[in-house]
């Protein structure tokens, strides 16, 4: 199948607009969001270097009425351009494997926090230093990566935030949950940082089969358990056999605020054992009040802020 990409730069509030009219006028089939976020301009190790977002959203070629929608979404945009400082929407048709492969080219090693070392799977294995090699103690801890269409490449720096904090709460023989895997870029470091068991999940399965291949990449010592499912009680991992509720030392969250919300509603934060901790990101800072309140609202209190540009992680027990 071909795709019809359509494209544009946006800053901080626009972004979050542009977003919406994506999600609003070209959602899939299933519901689910049409927007692609790419946060861009950092340098190779992850610091600040001129950062821009880039918003986009992909429309099937053989669609019936493709003239129709492109045409909705370059009316909104206009619409949306007198109101934000946005760049000329770029529009382009796409093979399939060109829209899997195109992010590719800039794709390189990443060094994140103290450890970790994100490398492409079509890279290795030359490009793992020797100290990285099987992630001892004390080295580097590899994460071989293939995203493909999940989201999680490392770039991103709520990932980022999420992996740096990990690296001083998730130790040896502790439970980790992954709730919105993605790439399984958090699960497959959860298991390098010494975790016990790793489960993971995601509404997309997309995202569950990505998580699957990378921790066959990884050829990790313990297996990722991961599953489709939109949270607590849908799945299969959220009881014990016998029906006691599974509890976790660790729940991750990288998704969005308001997504982030709705799990705490859902009572995510219940499946938290005694002296556990949640990692929260995907969170711009003007949005960080509305999940601080959610947090509080359930008796939970944050220990640890984290921050990058505009995006904050936020480690609450």
């Amino acid at each position: 199948m071909d795709w019809i990409e359509i494209s544009i730069r946006a800053d901080g509030e626009a972004a979050e607009a542009v977003s919406e009219l994506f999600n609003r006028l070209n959602s899939r089939g299933d519901g689910e969001g049409g927007a692609v976020v790419e946060v861009g301009g950092f340098d190779p190790i992850g610091d600040d270097h001129h950062p821009f977002v880039t918003v986009r959203t992909y429309l099937p070629a053989d669609l019936s009425d493709i003239a129709g929608r492109q045409q909705q979404i370059e009316e909104g945009l206009w619409f949306l351009g007198r109101i934000y400082p946005l760049g000329e929407p770029q529009i382009r048709r796409l093979a399939e494997e060109d829209w899997a492969n195109t992010w590719k080219a800039n794709y390189k090693p990443l060094h994140i926090g103290r450890r970790f070392l994100v490398v492409p799977a079509w890279l290795t294995p030359s490009a793992i230093p020797p100290a990285a090699a099987g992630g001892t103690e004390g080295g580097l801890l590899p994460i071989i990566l293939d995203p493909g269409m999940a989201f999680g490449t490392g770039l991103h720096p709520s990932t980022q935030l999420v992996l740096r904090a990990m690296e001083d709460v998730v130790g040896s023989g502790q439970r980790a949950l992954d709730a919105g895997c993605g790439s399984g870029i958090l699960s497959i470091a959860a298991v390098r940082l010494g975790a016990a068991s790793v489960d993971a999940f995601d509404i997309d399965p997309i995202a569950v089969r990505a998580t699957e291949e990378n921790a066959a990449l990884n050829d990790l010592p313990l297996p990722i358990n991961v599953s489709a499912g939109a949270g607590p009680d849908d799945g299969p991992f959220w009881h014990l056999p016998g029906g006691a509720r599974r509890t976790w030392d660790v729940i991750l969250v990288n998704i969005l605020p308001h997504i982030i919300i709705g799990l705490l509603q859902s009572g995510l934060h219940t499946y938290l054992a005694p002296g556990g901790c949640m990692i929260l990101a995907g969170i711009i800072e003007e949005r960080e009040p509305e999940v601080v309140a959610a947090l509080a609202e359930r008796g939970l209190a944050v220990a640890k802020r984290l921050v990058e540009g505009d995006w904050v992680a936020l480690v609450a027990a």
